[in-house]
C-alpha cells in the first residue's frame, strides 16, 4: 500500500511539474506572438523566437512547479501567511522568465543592428538601420531646408529607437517590482515570528519556540535574497543594452551628415 501511495505521489508530482512547464511555455508563446506582430510592422523578425519562448517558459514553469512541490512536501500544517510569503518565490520566477524573453529578443537585434551598421555597404534589408537610411533618403528629397530635415529626421530616429528602446525601458521599469516580491516574503516571515512570540507562555518550551520562529526568519531573509539575486543580473544586463542602444542612436543621428548609403 505504501509503495502504491509513493508511486501515485511521484506520478502526480511529475504531471504537475509537466503542467507547470506547459503553462509557462504557452504564456511566453503568447507574448512572443505579440512581439512578432510588433516587429512585422518594421520588417523585423527574431529567429527561433517561438522556440526561445518555449524553452524559457518551460524552464520558468518547472522552477515554479518545483517550488510548490517542495514546500508542499516539507509542510506539516497549512499556514496562509507562510504560503503567501512563499508565493514570493513564484512571482520572482515568473517575472524573471518574462524579462528574459524580452532581453533575449532585444540583445539579438542590438547585436544585429551594430553588426549591420558596421558593414562597408551599410545595413541590409530586414534591419532598422536599412529602414533608417531609406527613410533618410526620402526625407532629403522631400525637405530641402536643413531645419525641416533635422526636425523630421529626429522624429524618425526617435521612432526607430523606440522599437528597441520601449521594451527595454519597460523591462527596466518592471524589474523594480522583483525586490518588492522579496519584501512580501520578508513581511510574511516577520508576521510568522510575531505569531510565535505571541504564543509564548510559561509552559512553552524554549527550543520549540525558537524552532518555530526560525521558519519565519528563514522565509524573511531567503525571499529577499532570492529576489535580489534575480534582480541584480537582469538590471545590469538591461542597463548595458540601453547603453548600447544609445550608441546605436548616435550612429543613426550622425548618418544625417553623411552621404546616403554609408553606414558609418
Amino acid at each position: 500500500m505504501g509503495t502504491r501511495v509513493n508511486a501515485l505521489t511521484i506520478a502526480v508530482s511529475i504531471l504537475f511539474a509537466a503542467a507547470c512547464a506547459v503553462s509557462g511555455s504557452l504564456w511566453l508563446l503568447y507574448r512572443a506572438r505579440s512581439i512578432s506582430r510588433a516587429e512585422a510592422a518594421y520588417g523585423l523578425t527574431t529567429p527561433h523566437l517561438p522556440q526561445i519562448a518555449t524553452a524559457i517558459g518551460a524552464a520558468g514553469g518547472l522552477v515554479i512547479g518545483f517550488i510548490i512541490l517542495y514546500f508542499a512536501s516539507v509542510t506539516a500544517r497549512f499556514d496562509p501567511i507562510e504560503w503567501v510569503g512563499r508565493a514570493a518565490y513564484v512571482l520572482v520566477a515568473g517575472a524573471s522568465a518574462g524579462h528574459l524573453l524580452v532581453l533575449a529578443r532585444s540583445g539579438h537585434h542590438l547585436w544585429r543592428e551594430h553588426g549591420a551598421w558596421a558593414r562597408p555597404r551599410g545595413p541590409g534589408e530586414g534591419t532598422l538601420g536599412h529602414r533608417r537610411l531609406r527613410r533618410l533618403e526620402q526625407l532629403r528629397r522631400e525637405h530641402r531646408h536643413a531645419l525641416d530635415l533635422r526636425s523630421r529626421d529626429d522624429e524618425l530616429v526617435d521612432e526607430l529607437v523606440s522599437v528597441l528602446g520601449t521594451p527595454l525601458l519597460n523591462v527596466r521599469r518592471d524589474l523594480a517590482r522583483i525586490p518588492f516580491y522579496g519584501y512580501l516574503g520578508t513581511v510574511c516571515g516577520i508576521l510568522l515570528m510575531a505569531q510565535e512570540l505571541g504564543g509564548i507562555n510559561e509552559a512553552t518550551e524554549t527550543f520549540q519556540v525558537l524552532s518555530s520562529m526560525s521558519r519565519g526568519l528563514v522565509l524573511a531573509f531567503q525571499t529577499t535574497l532570492v529576489a535580489l539575486l534575480a534582480f541584480l543580473p537582469l538590471r545590469k544586463v538591461t542597463d548595458y543594452m540601453v547603453e548600447q542602444l544609445g550608441h546605436l542612436e548616435d550612429e543613426w543621428t550622425r548618418a544625417r551628415h553623411e552621404p546616403v548609403g554609408e553606414g558609418t
